[in-house]
């Protein structure tokens, strides 16, 4: 079944449609390829026409528009099921092009005047017997440039409602490990690696939104651990980390920093570590602890305390210099700051607590002895 060639002008259509009928479903036209008992069955092949000077033809599958009362025909495009073999691939691609870019794929749901949008869903297959298919998106790759972009974003909220969420998880797991969630950027051999950034976006009402890192709960052994590291650098200095609150507004104040270990029902509960790492050809890291200047009020206080113990003494607070193996230990050095134009400085007071019934701790002030 074909139209003839032309040399003058456009070769002949051809048109399989079924007439309109007034009662029951409408009449249908089914395309089917050979059967065969012994080999392959035969393909179905659909194509449009070259254009040789010019774009080739368009291919167009489409239900038609839904009546008053009905919604529009679906379209499915499957493989059939297999017994013993895998069952047929999907392929959908653009071709590749010479002197342009590669066409484009879009998938969409139309629009709705009624009930929610309409869903995208992409799932990889279910196996019985083996791990499940993978899902991959991969971005373009760009030879002589940049690869291209992957952009993953809710659409922006209407008038009375809020942006969509967005959930990466894994799936839970029954007998094993749960799969794990990894964010990062590639390797780069003549520039730097890529950031990665998580924020929070600004609003106009109510507290900013959160941020929350928590590491796996174990109801058998111990829980998960948070470690955060700066990137390593070779041959210079590795990077810092810097934790801080956001400064205030005008009429409020900084966020606190809080850093305490949890509490502990039958063990002891954690220690909480802070000092800077060993040097083989350089000094050891400083540790400072101030507080930040103020123009009304007392300054803040800075206060060191050790731990309670209802049932035995408790806990040891110690200050030590550190220790010269080669020429003499640090100094500790306990000051008051110089007084104003206007006050005195301040005063120091080492003195031990009070007792109850036994004796109050003395006070000991001595040098070491020198062999």
């Amino acid at each position: 079944l074909g139209s003839g060639a032309s040399t003058a002008g456009s070769g002949g259509s051809i048109i399989i449609a079924v007439g309109s009928g007034t009662s029951g479903a409408g009449g249908f036209v089914a395309i089917q390829s050979g059967r065969s008992t012994v080999v392959t069955g035969g393909a179905l092949s659909v194509e449009s026409g070259e254009g040789t000077a010019s774009s080739s033809g368009s291919i167009r599958v489409a239900s038609a528009n839904g009546g008053a009362a009905g919604g529009s025909g679906r379209l499915v495009f499957s493989s059939g099921s297999a017994k013993t073999g895998n069952s047929g691939s999907i392929m959908i691609g653009s071709g590749a092009t010479t002197a342009g870019r590669g066409g484009a794929i879009v998938v969409a749901v139309g629009s709705g005047t009624s009930g929610a949008g309409g869903a995208i869903q992409m799932q990889s297959g279910r196996s019985t017997a083996m791990t499940g298919g993978a899902l991959v998106v991969s971005s373009g790759e760009g030879t002589a440039s940049s690869s291209g972009s992957i952009l993953i974003v809710s659409s922006n909220a209407g008038a009375g409602g809020a942006s969509g969420a967005l959930v990466f998880s894994s799936g839970t797991s029954k007998t094993g490990n749960s799969g794990s969630l990894s964010i990062g950027s590639g390797v780069a051999t003549a520039g730097r690696g890529g950031s990665v950034s998580i924020t929070v976006g600004s609003g106009t009402s109510g507290a900013g939104g959160l941020i929350s890192i928590g590491a796996g709960r174990s109801t058998v052994k111990s829980g998960g651990l948070v470690s955060i590291s700066s990137g390593e650098g070779t041959a210079s200095s590795s990077g810092s980390i810097l934790i801080s609150s956001a400064n205030a507004g005008a009429s409020g104040g900084s966020g606190k920093l809080v850093f305490s270990s949890g509490t502990a029902k039958t063990g002891n509960s954690g220690a909480v570590l802070i000092g800077s790492g060993a040097a083989t050809a350089g000094q050891g890291g400083a540790v400072r602890v101030s507080v930040g200047s103020g123009t009304s009020g007392a300054g803040g206080a800075l206060s060191l305390s050790s731990g309670r113990s209802t049932a035995t003494t408790g806990g040891i607070l110690t200050a030590t210099s550190g220790e010269g193996t080669a020429s003499s230990s640090g100094v500790i050095v306990i000051s008051s700051a110089n007084g104003g134009s206007a006050g005195s400085s301040g005063r120091l007071v080492f003195s031990s607590g009070t007792a109850v019934t036994g004796n109050s701790g003395s006070v000991v002030l001595g040098s070491g002895a020198s062999t």
